[in-house]
């Protein structure tokens, strides 16, 4: 691995103090739980994530807050001010962080988001709708099509929106359904994609750089790419790559899962689905190190022998691979994980050789472990939200720290760039210890910048024995 670990200096480990910030301010309430599906540009009111046991009853909702295992139907309105039995029963929902107004992100309201993005919550529906009535045999070419303009206005909806940091908190929560998961894999390969672009135009030298550098068939693959498991899964099949390391799982069970693959692949053929989506759905469990499945030689009639590796797998397959890993990380049973947690399992050993290096590197770098917005606590005691990521070292971010008796003459609070505060570290997120799970890059600079700039090579492809 190309990636130490932080070693987090020795501290007390000594119970946190209350959110000073928080405990002097009203404020309102806005659920970007574990399951806050969506999110776009907000405006009004200024919002810090939070732990719900910081909350303070009289603060009140400022959008509407979603079920956490059904995230189409509304738990809360906006503007519903939270007392002791309402904080409670999102406790016991399961729900672990909130959206609390609070004068320190007045300047960061376009970097925080809190709204339905239009483009991913048509994904969810959509999907959700085919899948309920999809046979295990079709897909109409009128599906593909509207697959189609949905990614298209998804990635100009992340074009528009690049800037905003707050991403993994937008992705879709409740259930393990196909649709959902689907949906988010869906973001965030679209959201890879942008950020690989000149890396993907490389990939892709045959084809002219208008056509190379569109993207909407790596969101219409990334879509569709568990399609095949619409009518095979049953109970004893794993819904997931991960649930496959599970010792109670037979091979038969782990075979019926790599079927999948194969199946989705048929279902789209005859539908004018583009090439390389088709190639996703196909190739997106294909690893880099040639461990992955299926083996080509079955669809490719002997064309390609065995699994691919390397760059012989598509780069959008490559994309997905990790937005599928990632999607699946962030998510346990419904409930997300920190950011931090699930990026921090992406280069855990058990992974070693999955995934394209640079792929690897551009999800690391551009998917914040702390998205801005959020309250955190440091290693010496003091709570701070985040207030702009880093692209050098994601788990130091820069920080404004909340504390009302340390307010600037102008009013507002200080900050601090943990990349200059080695001594000073983020010691938990949203009420959730994260020291075990900080990394360091050994790089500053991203491997995709270097590769183009002719300072960096692919490392080889090794074949599997």
């Amino acid at each position: 691995m190309h990636r130490r670990r932080s070693a987090p200096p020795a501290i007390a480990r000594t119970h946190s103090p209350p959110v000073r910030g928080l405990t002097a301010l009203k404020g309102t309430v806005d659920n970007r739980n574990v399951s806050q599906p969506w999110a776009a540009s907000l405006g009004d009111p200024d919002l810090i994530l939070c732990a719900v046991e910081d909350v303070q009853e009289g603060m009140r909702t400022a959008v509407p807050l979603s079920h956490p295992r059904r995230p189409e139907m509304e738990l809360l309105a906006a503007d519903v001010q939270l007392d002791r039995q309402l904080l409670h029963k999102l406790s016991v929902l399961g729900i672990t962080r909130v959206w609390v107004e609070h004068d320190a992100t007045s300047d960061l309201d376009h970097l925080i988001n809190a709204q339905p993005s239009e483009a991913l919550n048509k994904a969810f529906h959509t999907l959700k709708e085919d899948f309920a009535t999809m046979s295990s045999q079709t897909v109409s070419a009128g599906s593909v099509q509207a697959y189609r303009q949905i990614i298209m206005e998804l990635v100009c909806e992340l074009v528009a929106n690049r800037d905003v940091a707050s991403l993994t908190e937008q992705l879709i929560g409740g259930k393990d359904e196909l649709f959902t998961h689907a949906s988010n894999v869906a973001y965030l390969a679209v959201l890879i994609g942008i950020d690989l672009e000149t890396y993907i135009v490389l990939q892709r030298q045959r084809l002219g750089t208008e056509h190379a550098r569109d993207i909407t068939a790596l969101g219409m693959g990334a879509m569709l790419h568990d399609i095949g498991k619409v009518g095979l899964e049953g109970e004893d099949t794993p819904a997931h790559e991960l649930d496959t390391f599970n010792e109670a799982i037979t091979d038969e069970q782990r075979e019926a899962h790599r079927e999948h693959v194969l199946a989705g692949y048929r279902m789209l053929q005859g539908t004018r689905a583009p090439a390389s989506a088709m190639q996703v759905v196909l190739t997106h469990h294909q690893r880099w190190n040639g461990s992955g499945f299926p083996d080509m030689s079955g669809p490719t009639r002997n064309r390609i022998m065995g699994m691919q590796a390397g760059r012989d797998i598509h780069i959008f397959s490559r994309i997905v691979a990790a937005a599928n890993l990632l999607e699946n990380l962030l998510r346990d049973n419904g409930r997300k994980n920190p950011p931090v947690m699930a990026l921090d399992a992406l280069q855990h050993e058990r992974f070693a050789g999955w995934l394209d290096p640079i792929v690897l590197d551009s999800v690391l770098r551009r998917v914040p472990p702390f998205p801005v917005g959020g309250e955190v606590k440091l290693s010496d005691g003091r709570s701070a939200v985040v207030i702009a990521p880093s692209i050098e070292q994601p788990c130091r971010p820069t920080v404004r720290l909340l504390d009302e008796n340390q307010r600037l003459p102008d009013g507002r609070f200080p900050h601090m760039d943990l990349r200059e505060h080695h001594e000073t570290h983020i010691a938990s997120f949203s009420g959730q210890p994260v020291e075990p799970y900080l990394f360091s890059l050994v790089e500053d600079t991203p491997l995709s910048v270097k590769l183009i700039l002719g300072e960096k090579k692919i490392a080889p492809q090794k074949k599997s024995a």
